[in-house]
């Protein structure tokens, strides 16, 4: 004969409390309630509220028609703890058999339950501390009926009201079977009042409609609220994945939720390929964990999220046909590039389209449609991408020169960023630049060799002599001011450009770039930068010396590297300063 603790007792309760609080938060219970009634079999659960004002008790009532119970069924699981037919079949999501404990967490007054099988019925009553008379009913009942009352103040009613809508809602809002909910709450109060003032129905007559005509369906499709979606079935998965401000992540089992979250963690191995999109998942073979907090990653598990995996593939190409269509119809086009960002940035899409540099398009300051193959060959010849900036006259003449000019906007630069794919060799630069307009060009101005002091004259006529000799004829130095941009006004002693004036680039010693000796341009010295003034003054004492520093200037500023022009310079000036010496 077995032995029996004599602290089982305790134990038993303390059991019990422990399902009953199994859940963070107490509403929850009508999740398993619904739940037990689609493992039924039911083919639709009915979730109904009222309140008797008389006594001050709110009913909650859930009807299913499913297979009911019978004496065997309600001895065996519905009333001894931890015994559950459901175990092993996966399809059952309330495997475990403890889904109805959950019902006391909201410390109800009592419980009701009506249910019938086998041309049997039964009538179980729960009392608040937990026991129960069970008493066999001469009707006959179909499926089953739970009623929890609970007592509440009546001004409470409409938060209780709430709470029932939002569980049913997030849990059961993409259920297979249909449910619905029926606040009939309202109704009640209202036909109280008209009892107890028979004028009241005349003052209803003229007011708004009652928002509890009726029941409510609380199914609803897959679905997110997201700018770009894409549902794929694979199999027994049904898949919607899309592009939110914030990602989330919806597992779904019969479409009741096991689980939704922001939090990246669900995601496991998958975190790196499908972390910034959103998605739901649906599979019947998904299960949550016993605490449910997660899902279990087993094999279902990662059979669903492959199944998310190929969602997300052709989200992306979907991604790039919504860009070229919102191009072609003249429409903004800033969310396509901030989405297109994040998948460049995370899952190196530019890397794994050949075709992505012809379908990333722009709109330029004209707004005209570019493509990034076309930014990048660009890109190529100016070391940068040309972003909007500076003064009107400045962006005109870049223009017309036939460059492409972006507007800057931060969904821009965060695609352009993302979108650059670092080059093999080590010397080259990691990252892209982006330069707004005047951090490349300015435009200048050349001063009329009437205009210049004979100092001046002197100086530029020594110092094309001497460039002539090191690198020919391509090169020459004129005198003249810079304007587009204030903050750049003071800058490098000399820029590259046309002869006449207009644009001109400003250079910097680690652009790699053509030597001008290559092509017909010139050279603009800043009358006023201060080395030029120094350079004049020493010219007093020795015009070629003085001349050979400014032409080695030049070529430093026009990336004439180190060798036979710069040797050419130094043995000429040196040469010409001896001779002039008494």
């Amino acid at each position: 004969m077995a032995v029996v603790p004599a602290n089982a007792p305790t134990l038993a309760r303390q059991a019990l409390d422990n399902l009953v609080h199994q859940f963070a938060r107490p509403m929850d219970f009508l999740r398993e309630l619904v739940q037990n009634s689609i493992d039924a079999g039911s083919p639709r659960v009915e979730v109904w509220l009222r309140y008797r004002a008389d006594a001050g008790v709110l009913e909650v009532h859930v009807d299913d028609f499913g297979e009911g119970m019978d004496e065997a069924i309600v001895d065996d699981q519905l009333t001894r703890m931890f015994s559950s037919t459901k175990e092993g079949d996966l399809t059952k999501i309330g495997k475990f058999g403890i889904g109805f404990t959950s019902v006391f967490a909201i410390g109800p007054e009592a419980v009701l339950i009506h249910t019938g099988r086998h041309g049997e019925a039964w009538e179980l009553l729960f009392h608040a501390d937990r026991s129960f008379d069970k008493t066999r009913l001469d009707h006959p009942v179909t499926g089953t009926r739970i009623t929890v009352f609970e007592q509440i103040e009546l001004q409470r009613v409409p938060e209780f009201v709430q709470q029932c809508r939002w569980v049913l809602r997030y849990w059961c809002r993409h259920s297979d079977t249909p449910i619905t909910f029926w606040d009939r709450t309202q109704q009640d109060q209202e036909h109280a009042q008209t009892q107890a003032d028979p004028f009241a129905a005349f003052e209803q007559a003229s007011a708004a409609p009652s928002t509890a005509a009726g029941p409510e369906s609380i199914n609803e499709p897959m679905g997110l609220r997201s700018l770009l979606q894409i549902e794929l079935q694979v199999d027994d998965v049904l898949v919607v994945a899309g592009y939110c401000d914030t990602p989330s992540y919806g597992y779904f089992n019969g479409g009741l939720t096991l689980i939704e979250s922001g939090n990246s963690e669900l995601l496991g191995t998958f975190s790196d390929a499908v972390g910034h999109i959103a998605f739901e998942v649906k599979c019947d073979a998904l299960e949550h964990t016993l605490t449910r907090d997660n899902v279990l990653h087993d094999e279902a598990w990662g059979r669903a999220m492959r199944a998310v995996q190929a969602t997300a593939l052709r989200l992306r190409q979907l991604l790039l046909e919504r860009l070229e269509q919102a191009t072609r119809a003249g429409e903004p086009i800033e969310p396509w590039l901030r989405f297109l960002a994040q998948e460049c940035d995370r899952t190196a899409f530019h890397e794994q389209d050949d075709d992505f540099g012809r379908r990333c398009l722009f709109y330029d300051i004209r707004g005209q449609v570019v493509s990034l193959a076309r930014i990048e060959d660009q890109e190529r010849g100016l070391g940068c991408v040309l972003l909007q900036g500076g003064d009107a006259a400045l962006e005109a003449a870049v223009l017309e020169a036939g460059h492409i000019v972006l507007p800057d906007k931060p969904e821009i630069r965060a695609l352009l960023l993302a979108a650059f794919e670092p080059p093999m060799l080590p010397l080259r630069p990691k990252r892209r630049h982006l330069a707004q307009l005047p951090e490349l060009f300015c435009l200048a101005e050349v001063t009329a060799e009437a205009e210049l002091s004979r100092a001046e004259r002197q100086l530029l006529e020594e110092c094309n002599a001497l460039l002539h000799r090191a690198v020919g004829q391509g090169v020459g130095a004129v005198v003249g001011g810079f304007h587009g941009d204030a903050q750049h006004e003071q800058g490098p002693l000399a820029l590259e450009g046309p002869p006449e004036g207009g644009l001109f680039r400003r250079m910097a010693p680690a652009t790699v770039r053509l030597p001008l000796f290559v092509r017909e341009r010139s050279v603009l010295v800043d009358r006023s930068h201060p080395t030029f003034h120094a350079i004049l003054l020493a010219a007093q004492d020795d015009l070629h010396l003085a001349a050979a520093s400014l032409a080695h200037l030049l070529l430093d500023a026009a990336d004439v590297r180190r060798g036979g022009p710069w040797e050419k310079v130094l043995a000429d000036a040196w040469e010409r300063s001896q001779e002039a010496s008494p």
